[in-house]
């Protein structure tokens, strides 16, 4: 049973986390997942990707959003050489979704900003992610709900120590 985030705590003021040579801005009550993004036709992490902070938001429909900037400065992908799968209608914009893997970077239990010695676990995304033209919206990556529901995770939100737990399933037949 992988955990992906150990009790990782979210915030009741806005707060800071450094990533490559910026200070990126942490809102109050936002949950941080540290993701990287492969090819498609890659089947396990690039060692030498860094991994960014992303929103995990429950509200946000799609399964991964960024803009432009996100997936060439951060993940180091061109938006051209992603396969498109299709587009939406979003703010008065085409936005195409592109094909990717998601890898999600396991955090130490209790932290919100160091990762843990483990592997990456890798997240579907069958429907492709959205990527926003520019660099506004959103402001920082999302990662949906339904990333959650497709690959069959355990999202455990405690409010009053202000951690989550983010999870594979238990399996408890030992037979596939």
């Amino acid at each position: 049973m992988p955990i992906i985030l150990d009790r990782s705590p979210f915030a009741e003021h806005p707060s800071e986390v450094a990533f490559l040579t910026e200070r990126v801005s942490i809102r109050a009550d936002q949950i941080i997942i540290w993701l990287t993004l492969s090819l498609k036709r890659v089947t396990s992490p690039n060692p030498s990707a860094v991994p960014f902070p992303v929103i995990l938001d429950t509200g946000h429909s799609h399964t991964f959003s960024l803009h432009e900037r996100h997936l060439i400065e951060w993940a180091g992908l061109r938006p051209e050489v992603l396969t498109i799968l299709g587009a939406v209608r979003e703010r008065g914009q085409r936005i195409l979704l592109r094909e990717v893997n998601l890898w999600a970077h396991p955090t130490a239990k209790g932290s919100r900003d160091q990762l843990a010695d483990r592997p990456a676990h890798q997240l579907a995304a069958p429907r492709g992610i959205a990527v926003y033209p520019g660099a506004e919206f959103p402001r920082l990556p999302i990662l949906g709900l339904r990333v959650i529901a497709e690959n069959e995770l355990v999202l455990t939100v405690n409010g009053k120590r202000r951690e989550v737990t983010l999870r594979t399933p238990m399996r408890w037949w030992p037979f596939s």
